[in-house]
């Protein structure tokens, strides 16, 4: 899955959980494929922020991304683990933290992110991410979180809560890789809407100058937020 580059906040801030994320107590993580398959998108897109900020030589920044997901998310998903057959990665996880924390030569940080990300995929193979329906409710429950997560970053302007900004230009990198699923291969309406899903996406690109932004940045969360409508009017074509 993919990548974008990078005054800046202190460990602990901007750990707690993000505005838009979590699941909610009502969703069944075990039987919801787009739900649980979007919370391990929050996961993929907190480490995408962590991984390219500490490859930008900014560590402090980086390892509050790295803590959030054991911290908040994986406890909320870890319950449809076991009724999905997926052993986890709360030990992939937290070699990735350590690695981060203990600053640890890029080398190695590499080596242990994608330890992570690969067993992310093992678990999300136990999903349905070959049906380019679900696979559309995801990248639109992506978009929307970052719309969320922006527009706490980003007021008037200015940079408000920088970990949700860079927040929600992880989540938005996550959405553009689910864009190139192959699930969208199966057919021509299909390939279609994953046309229309990554020049949507493609345009988003300008909300983020910096992941480490030096005074005003233009850009609106309105726009993250139409783009998850755009997706959802996209996906109508998949149910006719």
């Amino acid at each position: 899955m993919g990548h974008a580059e990078g005054e800046g906040e202190g460990e602990g801030e901007g750990e707690g959980e993000g505005e838009g994320e979590g699941g909610g107590s009502d969703v069944d993580f075990a039987s919801d494929d787009a739900a649980y398959l979007t919370q391990l998108g929050l996961i993929r897109g907190h480490l995408a922020v962590g991984f390219m900020l500490y490859k930008n030589n900014l560590a402090e920044l980086a390892q509050t991304h790295m803590k959030h997901p054991r911290a908040e998310i994986y406890a909320d998903i870890e319950p449809a683990f076991g009724p999905r057959g997926c052993g986890g990665f709360a030990e992939e996880l937290s070699g990735l933290t350590n690695a981060v924390v203990g600053r640890a030569s890029m080398e190695e940080v590499s080596s242990a992110y994608e330890k992570v990300r690969a067993a992310i995929n093992a678990c999300e193979s136990k999903a349905a991410i070959d049906d380019a329906a679900v696979v559309t409710q995801v990248i639109e429950g992506l978009l929307r979180t970052a719309g969320v997560e922006y527009q706490v970053g980003i007021i008037d302007g200015a940079v408000n809560n920088l970990h949700e900004y860079q927040d929600a230009w992880g989540f938005t990198q996550i959405a553009a890789d689910w864009a190139q699923s192959s699930a969208f291969a199966k057919d021509g309406t299909a390939a279609s809407v994953a046309a229309q899903v990554q020049a949507t996406i493609r345009e988003l690109s300008s909300l983020w100058p910096s992941l480490d932004p030096q005074g005003t940045v233009d850009g609106d969360a309105a726009q993250l937020f139409g783009a998850a409508g755009q997706v959802s009017v996209a996906a109508a074509a998949l149910n006719r």
